[in-house]
């Protein structure tokens, strides 16, 4: 009886030793983490990615945030954004933020261009859009991409685009507008529900009509994912003086088009 109570201890600090050694090679992995001009928030986030923790990645998320992954999935919430992060392979070992700006003081808004790279080799490129309420910064729209290791530079293609974009705003007709310069299945975020597709942002944009509304847009960054897909954020001039976001993306017809939009 004592031989098989002390085999039942043995065995049982062996398996706590080997416990609190996968935590501590956990932690020391985590630490490694390469960082280049990111936030303590971002640097957290980043921790608790790579330790599958859905609880403490819940945290910085609000209800109403979004995360998209294509057209046709979307996830909202901290607990479906929380659940499939800690479902995704593999943990991020660098990151550094690219871009950040404030795009609204009065309604503490951010917007932050992400570059990451992945323990399998695999890099992305994350927008984010970053809330300040309460004191603490919440996640509120993000969507990432794979870079692409080939990647041209679509610089002229899309201010060409841009510039069209300008020129059928200000010529009063959404519907003109958004047919032309949008997909079929865009995405339009305004902190509030999304509104997906042309019929129902040709509504939303239904103020252009108006014959005094007039903008222009300055691009601040564009940064090149792959040949067919561009993130742009930039300022809006005119009658709506905030930031706004752009997803460009190049579709089966070889036309660059806006696949995400957002502004404050």
């Amino acid at each position: 009886m004592k031989t098989i109570l002390i085999c039942s201890v043995l065995l049982l600090l062996t398996g706590c030793q080997q416990f609190l050694k996968d935590k501590q090679s956990q932690k020391t992995n985590i630490q490694q983490v390469k960082t280049n001009n990111i936030s303590n928030e971002f640097s957290n986030w980043v921790t608790d990615i790579n330790n599958k923790s859905v609880d403490s990645i819940k945290n910085f998320y609000r209800a109403e945030s979004i995360k998209i992954i294509s057209s046709d999935s979307q996830l909202s919430g901290p607990t479906e954004i929380a659940e499939y992060y800690a479902l995704q392979p593999g943990e991020i070992k660098s990151i550094s933020s690219l871009y950040s700006v404030k795009a609204s003081k009065e309604k503490n808004i951010d917007y932050e261009l992400i570059k990451y790279e992945t323990q399998n080799g695999k890099s992305y490129a994350q927008l984010l859009i970053w809330r300040l309420e309460n004191e603490n910064k919440f996640r509120e729209f993000e969507f990432v991409s794979e870079i692409s290791e080939e990647t041209y530079n679509n610089e002229k293609s899309i201010s060409e685009r841009r510039n069209l974009w300008v020129e059928l705003c200000n010529n009063h007709n959404p519907k003109n507008l958004v047919n032309t310069l949008y997909s079929s299945n865009s995405i339009y975020f305004n902190h509030k529900p999304l509104i997906k597709g042309q019929e129902n942002l040709i509504q939303e944009y239904s103020y252009m009509k108006n014959a005094n509304y007039k903008l222009t847009l300055d691009s601040l960054k564009m940064f090149f994912v792959n040949d067919n897909l561009v993130y742009e954020i930039g300022q809006c001039k005119g009658t709506y003086k905030g930031k706004y976001i752009l997803v460009w993306k190049k579709e089966s017809d070889g036309v660059w088009r806006v696949f995400i939009d957002s502004n404050i």
